[in-house]
């Protein structure tokens, strides 16, 4: 099969393989390989959600610059673009709100 890019709703029962332009939503998606998100913008100061997961509001990643203050779930994570030591490169949100702790990793 050709390489193929959709610009609109775009609907498989037996698997696709090609490139979409636009969102996708989907209640499963299921992938062999890699799969690139790029949403072609520069880190937020502050953070904001780059992966969303389960049905509990605001728990995922979120990646930023400069120390995180974006509100996120309990647990959620946060990678700073801009960390340059090992105390300010990965933080942990604690109290489900904007309450973020920094985790010390090795060098």
């Amino acid at each position: 099969m050709a390489n193929t890019t959709f610009s609109g709703p775009v609907i498989s029962d037996n698997g696709f393989v090609g490139s979409l332009t636009g969102s996708v939503t989907a209640t499963t998606v299921s992938a062999t390989g890699n799969i690139t998100a790029d949403s072609g913008t520069a880190p937020v100061a502050g953070g904001e959600a780059a992966f969303l997961a389960t049905s509990t509001a605001g728990l995922g990643i979120y990646v930023g610059s400069g120390l995180p203050t974006v509100s996120a779930a309990q647990g959620s994570i946060y990678l700073r673009t801009d960390g340059s030591s090992t105390s300010t490169r990965l933080y942990v949100n604690t109290n489900g709100t904007t309450g973020w702790t920094n985790v010390t990793t090795a060098t």
